[in-house]
C-alpha cells in the first residue's frame, strides 16, 4: 500500500510540473510579451523557418509599436520581406523606417533598400511602367546629404538603368509611329524625350539627333536631314549615331 501511494505521489508531482509547461507552450501569440515574441523570432530564424519568423515579427511590430527597440524589429521585418521576395511589403517597411527614424544609423540603409525593392519590381515582364517611373523618382529624391555615401553610386546606376528602359520604350513607340506614317505622333515622342530625359542624360542628344534625321528623311525634308547630320558630325564625330545618320543619304543599309 505504501508503495502504491508513493507511485501516486510521484505521478501527481510529475503532472504538476508538466501542466504549467503545457500552458506556456499553448499560449496564444496575441498574448505574448515583446520578449517572448522576440525569442520566438530569433529561434525561428536560427532554425531557418523564415515564414514563421516573419509571422512572429509581424505580431511583434503590430502588438508593441511603442517599445523602445521597435525600430530594430521593423527593419528586421523589412529585411525578411525583401529576402523572401515580398517586394511591395519590403518597400513599404523600408520607406516607413527611413521616414520615421531619419536619425537612426540604419536610415540610409533603409532608404537604399526601399529604392532597391521598388527597382526589383521593374524587372518583371509587364507593359506597365509605373514601378519604373516611381523608382526613378525615388532615386532622384534619394537623400545624398547623409554622411554614409555607400549606396550613392548604386542608386545612380539604378536610376540610369530605369531611365534607359523608359527611353527605349519611347523609341519603340516612335519607330511604330514612323512605320505607320504618323509623323506628328513620332515627333511628339521625340519632344517628350527631350523635355523629360535629355536634361539629365546629355549623352541622349546624339541618339535624338539621329532619330530626328531619320524622321526628316521619311518626310523627304533633305535640308533638315543635312542640318542634323552636320550637327552630329560636328558634336559627335565618333558616335555610332553619326554614322547611322550619314548612311541615311547613302546606299549602305544600317541597323538600328
Amino acid at each position: 500500500m505504501k508503495s502504491s501511494n508513493k507511485k501516486y505521489l510521484l505521478l501527481l508531482t510529475a503532472l504538476l510540473f508538466t501542466l504549467p509547461h503545457c500552458a506556456k507552450e499553448d499560449k496564444k501569440v496575441e498574448d505574448m510579451s515583446f520578449d517572448e515574441l522576440k525569442q520566438k523570432t530569433l529561434s525561428s530564424l536560427e532554425l531557418k523557418k523564415q515564414e514563421l519568423a516573419t509571422e512572429y515579427l509581424e505580431k511583434l511590430v503590430a502588438q508593441h509599436p511603442d517599445h523602445e527597440n521597435i525600430a530594430e524589429y521593423k527593419l528586421m521585418l523589412a529585411d525578411q520581406y525583401f529576402e523572401n521576395g515580398n517586394l511591395p511589403s519590403a518597400y513599404q517597411m523600408y520607406d516607413h523606417f527611413s521616414e520615421f527614424y531619419p536619425s537612426d544609423p540604419k536610415s540610409e540603409y533603409a532608404n537604399y533598400r526601399s529604392v532597391l525593392s521598388k527597382f526589383y519590381q521593374t524587372l518583371k515582364i509587364d507593359c506597365d511602367q509605373s514601378d519604373t517611373e516611381n523608382t526613378i523618382k525615388l532615386c532622384r529624391n534619394y537623400n545624398s546629404n547623409l554622411l554614409n555615401q555607400t549606396y550613392k553610386s548604386d542608386i545612380l546606376d539604378i536610376q540610369r538603368t530605369c531611365e534607359r528602359k523608359l527611353i527605349d520604350k519611347e523609341v519603340y513607340v516612335y519607330n511604330f509611329y514612323l512605320k505607320k506614317g504618323k509623323y506628328e505622333s513620332a515627333q511628339n515622342r521625340l519632344d517628350y524625350l527631350k523635355v523629360n530625359y535629355l536634361p539629365e542624360n546629355p549623352s541622349l542628344e546624339a541618339r535624338l539627333l539621329f532619330l530626328e534625321s531619320k524622321l526628316a528623311h521619311r518626310q523627304k525634308d533633305n535640308n533638315l536631314v543635312k542640318e542634323k547630320i552636320e550637327l552630329l558630325a560636328n558634336k559627335y564625330p565618333e558616335s555610332q549615331f553619326t554614322r547611322m545618320a550619314q548612311q541615311l543619304v547613302s546606299k549602305k543599309p544600317f541597323i538600328f
